[in-house]
This record gives C-alpha cells, sequence and structure tokens, in this order.
C-alpha cells in the first residue's frame, strides 16, 4: 500500500505583502495648487526684476542726459567773452543778451559769444569765436550757434536740442554780491550766471556758473 505525501503551499506573513498605494485625488490638487502658487510668485518676482532694471536703466540714461547738457553749457559759460554785435559796421558795447523775443522761445533765452572754437591750423574760413545761444521750443532745451561770428540779418542758425522734458527754463545773473532776475545796464559781464530748469521727472535743478574773468582771477 502507497501513501502520497501532499505539500500545502507555505503561508506568507501579512506584513511581506508589499501593497502598491498612490496619491489620492485630494493630494494631486494639492500638489497641483502649491506648485502654481510657486511658479506665479517666481514669475511676478522675475517682471519686477526686469521692470526695476528697466527703470534704473531709464534713470540712468535721463542723469547722463542732464550732466552732458550741464558739460556743455560750463563749456561755453566758461568761454565767454566780453564781445558785442556787429550791425552795419558797428559793435555794441553789450555782449550778453538775455531777450524772450528775439531767439524766438517759449521762456527765457540768453545770447553771448564765446571763444576757444577750434580751428585747427586756421583751416576753415572763420573765427574761433562763436555767437552762441540758448532757448527753450516746445519743452527742449536748444543750443544754437552760427558758422560765423557776424551773421547776416536773418540768417538762420544751427541747431542742436540737447535736453527734452523742461517744462521751463530761467537766467539768473549775479552783479556786486547779489542775484538779479534780469541783466543790468552796466555795459559789464556779470560776475556770475545761474540756469534753472524744471524737468517733468525729476523737477527743479539749478546750476551756478563763475564766468571767465572772475574764474581766472579766483
Amino acid at each position: 500500500m502507497s501513501f502520497s505525501v501532499v505539500r500545502c503551499p507555505l503561508s506568507v506573513p501579512r506584513r511581506a505583502i508589499k501593497r502598491q498605494k498612490g496619491f489620492t485625488l485630494l493630494e494631486i490638487l494639492v500638489a497641483i495648487a502649491i506648485f502654481s502658487l510657486l511658479t506665479l510668485s517666481a514669475r511676478q518676482l522675475f517682471v519686477s526684476v526686469i521692470d526695476a532694471k528697466e527703470i534704473t536703466r531709464s534713470n540712468l540714461q535721463r542723469l547722463k542726459e542732464v550732466e552732458y547738457t550741464m558739460l556743455v553749457l560750463e563749456q561755453d559759460f566758461r568761454q565767454v567773452v566780453d564781445r558785442g554785435v556787429r550791425t552795419d559796421g558797428y559793435v555794441s558795447t553789450q555782449s550778453l543778451f538775455s531777450d524772450d523775443t528775439m531767439l524766438n522761445t517759449d521762456d527765457q533765452a540768453i545770447a553771448f559769444v564765446r571763444s576757444n572754437w577750434r580751428n585747427p591750423a586756421q583751416q576753415l574760413p572763420r573765427s574761433e569765436l562763436q555767437r552762441v545761444s540758448y532757448r527753450l521750443k516746445s519743452n527742449t532745451l536748444e543750443r544754437m550757434h552760427h558758422p560765423v561770428l557776424d551773421p547776416l540779418e536773418n540768417a538762420e542758425p544751427a541747431n542742436r536740442e540737447l535736453l527734452n522734458g523742461v517744462n521751463s527754463l530761467k537766467f539768473r545773473f549775479f552783479y556786486n554780491s547779489k542775484w538779479h532776475n534780469a541783466l543790468q545796464d552796466s555795459g559789464q559781464l556779470p560776475e556770475g550766471l545761474l540756469i534753472e530748469m524744471d524737468l517733468q521727472d525729476l523737477g527743479r535743478i539749478e546750476r551756478r556758473f563763475l564766468l571767465p574773468e572772475q574764474w581766472e582771477s579766483a
């Protein structure tokens, strides 16, 4: 008589069974919400950095324009000479003018003669003296000069736009330790000159210049 042995499969402990567990729908939605908030915050930060960089660049460019304008003004005013206007062979005793109507300006204006207008080896048929004027036209500070010292009547000057966004242009003149709003009828240059501009973005700025004779003596 034979017997057969039947082997039963071994029971596997429950702890040995690895359970597959995924994310619930709520967890997925929370993760998406957090990721969206982080992305939005990063985008806003990036946009803020770009805007700040653009504003800084624009402000620096504006300051460079103002500094360049002041440099041109300083170069002109430091070379002012006491040389009048020649009309019909007669040279006037007045050399500095601040006439609103004469220069067709929207505010105050100024005209004078400066020296050291470079003419290497005297090759150009002109003087080293240059007639210069400044005026305000359509919110733009303009510098004008003539190619010759004594131009013909109604001759058009060369026009150069220096600074835009200017609301007003004022000049003041220093005589005998006091500032005056108008030129004094003394036949002499003032000791100093003040230019004041009201800019649309930077507000009121002013610059004071010592005219050549006083600057050289100082």
